[in-house]
Parts: structure tokens; C-alpha cells; sequence
């Protein structure tokens, strides 16, 4: 049985794939928000290690707009995972990256506008996470415009940008094994769907 909990911090560091963001050369829909990985981590709080993913949303448009950006975690083991904040897990990794101000949490960021090429560092938190997890698949859903017009017509489409982690290491004392960022990608998730034809 893979032991998980532990007393002590660990910080999990991306490897140089760290610095990717959204690739725009590929999207067919018009681009919302810019992404860039930070550190998956975790801290230690109540016994027991709480994940988060760091990241940077950069508003890839001129006017203000509210980031409605998902984010949500998928293991080898069939489990899921989405946001769950945890005001002391987030102040504990404010501490940790030396912030001064705390994290806002998802819902505090979705009711205000971000500014036309500003950018905001967010904390995905992803609270507990399966000890016997190795592989972590992260998808990041509306970063695009969901409406793509075509010669062909108008259709609906679910861009997302995938984020695969692997995690190396024993059974033992799985919150200090490293997490590194392995592959970054967008991809179209189900059929697109017409709504309505072109000329």
C-alpha cells in the first residue's frame, strides 16, 4: 500500500516545459486567454498534502473580458479532479512562492474583468490527490471562442489545452516524488456542431 501523508512541505517543480503556453499557430477559433504553467506543487495542511497548479492568465484580446477559464485533473486511475479552494492551503502556498498578496480564488476572479493584455497569476487548486497516481493529465477548457465561422457555416466547437504530468518515484512518500510537465497540446474535444449553414 503506497503511503501518501506526511508532515513536511514539498514543492514539486515543472521541468523546463514550464515556460510553454498556449500554442496559437494551430487554434482555428479566436484566442480568449493566453496560458502559461507554473509549478505543480503541494503543501501540507490538516496532515495531509493539498496540490495546486500555478499558472498565468494573460487576456489575448484588447477589451476587458471575465477569465471563465476551467481547469480540471484527470489520473491514470480513473479519478477527477476541479477546483477546491482552501483559503489556508492557498495562503500556505502564497508563503511558499513569496507573495505578498494572498490567491484569489476562481470565483473571485471570474467577477472581474481582466484587462486587454493584462495578466493575472492564479492557483488552480486541486486539494487530495490519489497516492497511487503517476500519470496527471490537466485540461484547460475555455481559453478559445467556442463560436468558429466557416465558408461552411457557423459551428460550436470545445477547444482545450492539455497539460500532461508524470511522476516519478517509489511508493514511499509520494508528495516529495517530482511532477514534471512531459507534453503541452490543444486539442478539439467531441465533434464540432453546425448551427447553422453557410451562404
Amino acid at each position: 500500500m503506497k503511503r501518501f501523508f506526511h508532515a513536511a512541505a514539498a514543492v514539486l517543480v515543472l521541468a523546463a516545459g514550464a515556460v510553454l503556453a498556449v500554442p496559437n499557430a494551430d487554434a482555428k477559433g479566436l484566442r480568449l486567454f493566453d496560458f502559461k504553467p507554473g509549478e505543480f506543487a503541494n503543501v501540507v495542511t490538516g496532515g495531509s498534502a493539498r496540490y495546486h497548479l500555478a499558472y498565468t492568465l494573460t487576456n489575448a484580446g484588447e477589451e476587458a473580458r471575465k477569465p471563465a477559464v476551467r481547469v480540471e485533473l484527470r489520473t491514470e486511475t480513473d479519478k477527477t479532479y476541479g477546483d477546491h479552494f482552501d483559503a489556508a492551503a492557498a495562503k500556505l502556498a502564497a508563503d511558499a512562492a513569496g507573495r505578498e498578496t494572498p490567491y484569489q480564488s476562481s470565483a473571485q476572479i471570474r467577477r472581474s474583468d481582466l484587462e486587454g493584455g493584462a495578466s493575472i497569476d492564479r492557483l488552480e487548486q486541486i486539494g487530495r490527490i490519489d497516492p497511487n497516481a503517476d500519470e496527471h493529465e490537466v485540461s484547460v477548457y475555455v481559453l478559445s471562442d467556442p463560436i468558429e465561422r466557416t465558408t461552411k457555416g457557423v459551428f460550436s466547437e470545445r477547444r482545450v489545452l492539455v497539460l500532461k504530468f508524470s511522476r516519478a518515484g517509489d511508493e514511499y512518500d509520494r508528495q516529495d516524488d517530482p511532477i514534471r510537465l512531459v507534453s503541452s497540446k490543444e486539442e478539439l474535444e467531441g465533434e464540432p456542431t453546425l448551427i447553422h449553414g453557410g451562404d
